[in-house]
C-alpha cells in the first residue's frame, strides 16, 4: 500500500516490517515520544475503505469518516463523514428540536417541583382556586354596580339631549361632551367586566390542570417501586 503523504514514518516502517497494526502504532508513538496518546488518525475513502493513517488527514479525505488510535492500536474515537446539503440541514433541525424538548422537560420538572412544594393535597388547590375566583367575583360586582350608575346617568343625559332635539334647538356643547364621555365610560366598564369573566374561565382551567397534575404526580410517587 502506498504511504499517504501525511502518514507517520514510524507507522509506515512498522507496517513494512510486517508488524501488526497495534505494534506499528506503538512503534510510531514511541518514536514521537508520547506513550499515552498516539494522535494517529486513520481515514477512509468515499466508499468507507481505509486508505491511510497519520498525524494529519489529507485535505481530499477531510470530510470522510476517520478513527483515532491509542498506543495499543485500539480505536478510541470515531468521526462520521461530514454532512452537507439536505442531510446537514436535517441534522441541524433535529438537534434544534432535541434542545427544545430538553428545555421543555427541564421546565416541566421545575413546575412539578413547585407544585408539590406549594400544596399538600388537592383540597388545598381547590381552596386556592375558590379564593382567587372570589376576588374576581368581588371585582365584577363592583364594576356592575358602577355600570348601573353610569347607565342611569347616560339615560338622563340622553333625555336632555332629546328635549333639545324636539325643541329644534342645538344642545349645549357641554351636554354633547357629557353624552360622549359617559358612552365611552360605559363601553370601558363593559370591557372590564368581560375581561374579568374571561379571567374566571382561565382560573378554573388553570386550577383544573394543576389539580390533575398534582394527582398524577402524587399517585406516581405512591406506587411501589
Amino acid at each position: 500500500m502506498r504511504r499517504p503523504v501525511h502518514a507517520l514514518p514510524g507507522l509506515f516502517i512498522g507496517l513494512l516490517l510486517g508488524a501488526s497494526l497495534p505494534a506499528a502504532v506503538v512503534h510510531a508513538a514511541t518514536a514521537a515520544g508520547n506513550p499515552k496518546s498516539t494522535g494517529i488518525i486513520c481515514w477512509t475513502d468515499k466508499n468507507g475503505r481505509q486508505v491511510g493513517c497519520g498525524y494529519t488527514v489529507p485535505p481530499e479525505y477531510a470530510n470522510n469518516p476517520t478513527r483515532e488510535l491509542n498506543t495499543r492500536g485500539i480505536t478510541v474515537k470515531k468521526s462520521d463523514a461530514a454532512l452537507t446539503g439536505d442531510a446537514l440541514r436535517a441534522k441541524q433541525e433535529e438537534e434544534a428540536r432535541r434542545k427544545v424538548d430538553e428545555q421543555e422537560r427541564a421546565a416541566q420538572r421545575k413546575r412539578d417541583e413547585a407544585l408539590l412544594n406549594s400544596y399538600t393535597s388537592e383540597r388545598e388547590i381547590d381552596a386556592r382556586r375558590d379564593r382567587d375566583l372570589a376576588q374576581v367575583d368581588l371585582s365584577i360586582v363592583g364594576l356592575e354596580t358602577h355600570l348601573r350608575q353610569i347607565r342611569a346617568s347616560e339615560q338622563e343625559l340622553l333625555r336632555r339631549l332629546e328635549g333639545f332635539s324636539k325643541a329644534g334647538k342645538p344642545p349645549p356643547a357641554q351636554l354633547t361632551e357629557d353624552v360622549a364621555r359617559v358612552a365611552a365610560e360605559t363601553a370601558e366598564i363593559e370591557r372590564l367586566i368581560s375581561q374579568r369573566r374571561n379571567e374566571q374561565v382561565a382560573l378554573r382551567a388553570k386550577y383544573g390542570e394543576l389539580r390533575m397534575r398534582y394527582l398524577e404526580l402524587t399517585q406516581r410517587e405512591a406506587k411501589p417501586k
